[in-house]
């Protein structure tokens, strides 16, 4: 069979399924599949467990302590709610993961249809973004995109303010990822004011203003983000980013760099200024990862919302050609396919690790 006509029915295929009512169904058992190729795991160290136990003791190690410097919402949330035993406390991040894909999918299928929301959505279960929360089950990670997942779609200001605040009282990061898709949706003329960029950073600051509030009045003391990176010189920066380089910076988007590959070549022409500051965003981030451990982690909390927005953009610029759109599409559905069979792994500390795939099988079995 001609590989074009294999891709034909592919598309075909996806396309009736993504007609009935029952298409949900089949993204859950996708999303089965993932987690199970994946498999889940929760960290070493169990920090943000430990600080859901007793949110407000003062502590003088330096590791511990240092969580606290961006996550205040996570911990808090978990300690009044009694979500915080190892097993609550996982239920209680897979839920905010597993919500965030939910909502995802319906707001992507109310503004595009079935079955590019089908797609899309199974670019996001197959992103490294997936890969990272599933292997660390037990971070602020899955709140964190709960909340930035609506950014992609939603012009109400007081929304945007009132997610400002409880996505930077989470994780710092937040405020940087949500910043730069509200600039990406101006770039491609979304009806995005500077309204809307004025709420989200002043929500932004006050949210990080309750954390310094909240570490202060407790006394709480931490390590800041830039004395951090100070505890290494630049050659150690250098060096743990080169280890593995090749490998951490496939780790990034995994094969869905072919996706930003296939967006370039087909739509660039059509609107450079947007995918050049695209590209010049992924570039910032990696220069923000560089002086992070968890690399691949960082990166794809920074960046999933800009992948996912061009895969938006991307889209939409093809609705004139219709011919030209279901070719965008089509390509989207063999890069999905490909992802199932691509091994997904991350880069911590310069070096390589894979997914708990055989210790979550174990845990299964027992």
């Amino acid at each position: 069979m001609p590989l074009s006509t294999f891709i034909d029915l592919l598309f075909d295929q996806t396309v009736r399924i993504t007609s009935r009512k029952s298409w949900w169904l089949a993204l859950v058992i996708l999303f089965g599949i993932v987690v199970l190729i994946n498999g889940a795991a929760v960290p070493p160290e169990e920090a943000y467990r430990r600080l859901a136990q007793d949110p407000f003791r003062t502590r003088t190690d330096i590791h511990f302590n240092n969580y606290w410097q961006e996550t205040v919402l996570l911990p808090l949330l978990a300690y009044y709610t009694h979500l915080n035993t190892r097993l609550t406390f996982s239920i209680l991040c897979f839920l905010f993961f597993a919500i965030a894909y939910v909502l995802f999918a319906h707001l992507t299928a109310k503004k595009f249809g079935s079955t590019p929301a089908f797609l899309f959505t199974t670019v996001l279960m197959t992103s490294p973004l997936t890969t990272v929360i599933l292997a660390w089950l037990g971070t602020p990670d899955g709140l964190t995109i709960v909340l930035t997942f609506p950014f992609l779609f939603t012009n109400a200001v007081p929304l945007i303010f009132l997610l400002a605040i409880l996505g930077a009282t989470n994780h710092i990061v937040f405020l940087i990822a949500v910043m730069e898709i509200l600039l990406l949706r101006w770039m491609a003329k979304e009806n995005i004011k500077w309204t809307h960029m004025a709420s989200a950073l002043a929500g932004g600051l006050i949210g990080y203003l309750l954390v310094k509030v909240f570490l202060a009045y407790h006394q709480i003391h931490i390590i800041s983000r830039f004395d951090f990176i100070l505890t290494k010189d630049l050659k150690e920066w250098v060096d743990l980013n080169l280890i593995n380089l090749p490998m951490t910076l496939f780790s990034l988007f995994n094969i869905h760099w072919l996706i930003l590959a296939v967006c370039l070549i087909m739509f660039f022409n059509k609107d450079r200024r947007y995918y050049s500051s695209m590209l010049g965003l992924l570039l910032f981030n990696y220069g923000i990862t560089f002086f992070t451990l968890d690399t691949t982690r960082i990166f794809a909390l920074l960046s999933s919302g800009i992948l996912l927005h061009c895969i938006f953009h991307s889209y939409q610029l093809g609705v004139k050609d219709a011919n030209q759109q279901q070719q965008f599409l089509k390509a989207v559905v063999i890069i999905v396919l490909i992802s199932f069979l691509t091994p997904h792994y991350f880069a911590w500390m310069g070096e390589i690790h894979t997914t708990p795939f055989l210790g979550f099988i174990e845990q299964i079995i027992k």
